[in-house]
């Protein structure tokens, strides 16, 4: 067994430790057991160069330490962040790597999957919409804490973060790739960031050119999508004739379609409840997407902990559905409801409801809690998590395509049948004689949605592509937000040639 001394600095000797085996990795390094230290792994850099690339900047972060305060019902030794513990070492003192906490993957799970319903309950996810408030809350209060040290995570995005669902705490990955300040005017700048959390005035700059007010635009995106059904800020409805073409171009456009006094010609997507949001909300929204002074993490992480706690009372459970909704006032009402097309009953509801919240004790800056939701347990959960995903090829995507329908509407979406491209024989003709301009790259969807046999939604739906899907991007219809694309189908071992709409593609440069 190959073996690496591990050196932490709060220790006079360095510790042998055995090496055991590799279970994750990316395109920097490996990831590997640490039989010989509990609840710790290891990261080992591939090459000499990323070695040497990554060897000061880890020895600046272990010297520089977020402080992220816990309530008590939070173990203090959760892993809030997967930030390095220890480095890692050859028998002659040569950087390796690092050793870092070990985040619990069995039992925890994207933050992804808490934004959307359909998401949600194929994930086992508690439904009650003050969930989604705590869930942000801690994340604002992670964000936060770095930002106070200085330190920039800049690739901030749902992916990144790992929702407990026991208590709705989140652990932050890949820590080494956050832009670190090492005191003294010293900084290791982060390399990477992503499309659709790309702040509008860093559209042509390198993320070594971005700090603080990259995170706080993307950290507001993950808070916007958390409260509202899932949705892009800049997911809009456009005019006839207008294309917007991806979300990072619709950012780019400034195609912000929720502000408080929208003057604008595009219009929110129809299952938003931004309106019913309280006025506190959406200023803050307002300032996060149309201005570059934004409101800070800590600004968030303190007004979202007035929402997340039940004590507080600025969130109120909806008598009609009290497992589900809940709104902010009596005058705007329930938003649920409205998405519904259910009329909420007035007041809050007396009746016992099916998730009973306790009241954490609250402590300045703390985690928020929620210590009656079950845990999820490990494999069961994730074996539902596999059968989860796989049967969302199975299931009609009815609120992300380009006509962004109803709930009203999902009946009749339901009925519809899967119609073979002979029936549209008329429009395909009218897609051939379309010009087609060739692309030729890869690329994935931002959100789930239909691949259609030809460009338009009243084609036939040849199947419901999950998000995160890598699809080929062969072309893009000319004068419409249409591309032509291919994926491997693991159903039938075939590859499916179809039309997604560019709101819900992100095409890798």
């Amino acid at each position: 067994m190959q073996q690496v001394y591990l050196r932490n600095p709060d220790e006079t000797k360095r510790k042998v430790v055995g090496v055991g085996p590799r279970f994750a990795g990316g395109a920097a390094g490996n990831i590997h057991r640490l039989p010989d230290v509990r609840g710790q792994v290891l990261k080992l850099y591939k090459t000499k160069s990323l070695r040497n690339l990554y060897a000061a900047k880890l020895e600046a972060m272990l010297e520089r330490r977020p402080k992220l305060l816990s309530s008590k019902s939070v173990n203090k030794h959760f892993p809030q962040l997967a930030w390095p513990v220890s480095i890692a070492e050859d028998k002659k003192g040569q950087f390796l790597g690092f050793s870092m906490p070990e985040i619990d993957f069995d039992n925890s799970v994207s933050l992804e999957r808490m934004l959307q319903r359909r998401m949600r309950e194929v994930s086992g996810l508690p439904t009650y919409y003050g969930y989604r408030f705590l869930a942000a809350h801690n994340v604002a209060l992670s964000v936060a804490a770095l930002h106070k040290i200085g330190h920039h995570i800049i690739d901030l995005k749902p992916i990144n973060f790992r929702l407990h669902p026991g208590k709705m705490l989140i652990s932050i990955l890949d820590c080494d790739g956050f832009s670190i300040n090492a005191g003294g005017g010293n900084r290791f700048h982060a390399n990477q960031f992503t499309p659709e959390y790309i702040a509008p005035e860093a559209s042509q700059n390198k993320p070594h050119e971005l700090g603080e007010e990259q995170d706080l635009f993307a950290l507001a995106v993950v808070i916007f999508r958390l409260l509202n059904n899932g949705l892009h800020p800049f997911q809009a409805r456009l005019p006839k004739g207008v294309a917007g073409g991806t979300i990072q171009e619709m950012i780019n456009g400034n195609y912000y379609a929720y502000a408080s006094t929208n003057q604008s010609n595009f219009l929110p997507a129809r299952q938003s409840i931004h309106a019913s949001f309280p006025d506190e909300l959406r200023n803050m929204f307002d300032q996060a997407f149309l201005s570059s002074s934004r409101p800070k993490a800590a600004k968030w992480r303190d007004v979202l902990r007035e929402y997340a706690d039940p004590s507080a009372g600025k969130l109120i459970r909806c008598a009609k559905k009290p497992e589900e909704h809940a709104y902010f006032d009596e005058n705007k009402g329930c938003g649920w409801c409205v998405l519904d097309g259910t009329k909420r009953q007035s007041g809050s509801t007396k009746s016992k409801p099916s998730i009973t919240i306790t009241t954490p004790k609250r402590i300045k800056g703390s985690t928020i809690s929620l210590s009656t939701l079950s845990r999820v347990q490990g494999r069961a959960f994730l074996i539902g998590a596999i059968f989860s995903a796989l049967s969302l090829l199975a299931i009609p995507n009815l609120l992300y395509d380009e006509g962004l329908q109803h709930p009203a509407n999902v009946k009749k979406i339901q009925k519809q049948k899967r119609v073979s491209p002979r029936a549209h024989s008329s429009k395909n003709k009218r897609v051939q004689n379309e010009k087609i301009i060739q692309i030729n790259r890869t690329g994935f969807v931002t959100s789930n949605t239909n691949l259609r046999s030809g460009a338009g939604v009243n084609f036939a739906v040849i199947m419901t592509v999950p998000q995160g899907t890598e699809l080929k991007v062969s072309g893009k219809i000319d004068t419409r937000n249409w591309y032509l694309v291919e994926l491997r189908s693991e159903a039938t071992k075939a590859t499916l040639r179809g039309y997604v709409h560019g709101n819900f593609l992100a095409i890798l440069r």
